[in-house]
């Protein structure tokens, strides 16, 4: 996991990082893959076997799955400073390599995260 840190032009601090989720769900039923046998952009051609709607159940109670909202599935970048917590999704590719003014503009177009939820109290 790559990892950057920033001072924007007010002087705020910013860490970056990238989230990739791992034990989310991140195909839903509706968007199954499937292809027919006559598909020309592949090449050899897919043919779906399945011939009962989506099986997944969920994997076992100790491993939850999470369903993702808003075009986060794919993972986003984290933009966190003192209280400020923000996340760009998707992902913008070579954001490792970028200079500070464009993690900046990411940044400042980034929506504002919720406040982490705190399982013990």
């Amino acid at each position: 996991m790559a990892h950057r840190a920033f001072t924007d032009t007010s002087g705020m601090h910013w860490d970056v990082w990238e989230v990739i989720p791992q034990w989310a769900d991140r195909r839903s039923g509706a968007q199954r893959r499937q292809r027919a046998d006559d598909d020309p952009d592949v090449d050899p051609p897919v043919i779906e076997q399945r011939r009962n709607p989506d099986r997944r159940q969920g994997l076992p109670d100790r491993y939850p799955r999470i369903r993702l909202k808003g075009g986060l599935d794919g993972g986003w970048l984290a933009f966190e400073s003192g209280s400020q917590r923000k996340r760009l999704s998707p992902i913008p590719s070579g954001w490792e390599g970028a200079a500070e003014r464009q993690l900046e503009e990411w940044c400042r177009s980034a929506a504002a995260s919720p406040p982490p939820r705190r399982l013990i109290e």
